[in-house]
């Protein structure tokens, strides 16, 4: 798991991400999948600080939120006093009730990087869904992204969040021989103020993208049904957005 998610790293990718995303939009997006569902109550993985969880209690929906990271569920217990967060990781998790749906967000499923890690997440939540229950998540489109990196090695993201300019230049190292469309991603965060760029934190991860296909037969192979599929461009990648039914 990326260092991103820890310590003062979880508060630095908060601020990022409030310029990154727009999460009226994202909620508006989610929701929306939700409803044509009809389904009432939602597991988010990947809640991250809560920015989502905002939006779904301010609506009084039955949501609850779970992430790997002890510091991000801190703030967002913190912004969000009426939500339920769970401290758990995707691949085996228990809740005390099943859900109708269960978004994973943010392509949190990048962490997912091995075929094991994704069929145990895939399993997971089959048994903490309700009897036609769904599933909703992004994942990165390989065909799209890795030539991108390839034409693009470094990457560079600005934000600005009550009056601190951020910039990212993240790195992504195509030319090794990773299993399963891997790639080793690195970056180094900098604050910019009175003109002068200072760092703030290095990061490193192990990410994995994804071909449509194989998303296809890892659904397929833990009985689930794919009822849409949306290609979606976010603030830095192209995705493909699915929703799935669990069947028996």
């Amino acid at each position: 798991m990326a260092n991103l998610y820890d310590g003062k790293m979880a508060a630095i990718y908060d601020a990022m991400y409030q310029t990154f995303v727009d999460y009226d939009e994202e909620y508006a997006f989610y929701n929306n999948l939700i409803q044509e569902n009809k389904a009432s109550s939602i597991l988010e993985i990947g809640s991250g600080t809560g920015n989502l969880a905002k939006r779904f209690e301010e609506n009084k929906q039955n949501y609850k939120g779970l992430d790997y990271s002890d510091d991000m569920i801190a703030i967002a217990k913190e912004r969000n006093k009426n939500c339920s967060f769970i401290q758990g990781d995707m691949r085996d998790f228990k809740l005390e009730k099943t859900v109708d749906s269960i978004l994973i967000t943010g392509r949190s499923t990048s962490y997912l990087i091995t075929n094991d890690d994704i069929n145990r997440a895939f399993e997971s939540i089959y048994k903490n869904l309700n009897e036609d229950g769904i599933i909703i998540f992004d994942f990165i489109d390989a065909n799209r992204f890795i030539p991108f990196t390839k034409e693009n090695p470094v990457i560079i993201h600005e934000a600005t969040h009550e009056n601190i300019n951020y910039i990212r230049e993240s790195h992504w190292d195509t030319k090794n021989t990773l299993e399963n469309f891997m790639l080793e991603w690195t970056a180094q965060y900098y604050t910019f103020i009175n003109g002068t760029k200072e760092i703030i934190e290095n990061d490193f991860s192990t990410v994995r993208v994804f071909t449509l296909n194989e998303i296809q037969l890892f659904l397929y192979l833990n009985h689930f049904q794919i009822i849409k599929i949306i290609n979606r461009k976010t603030y830095a990648y192209d995705t493909y957005v699915i929703v799935a039914k669990k069947i028996k």
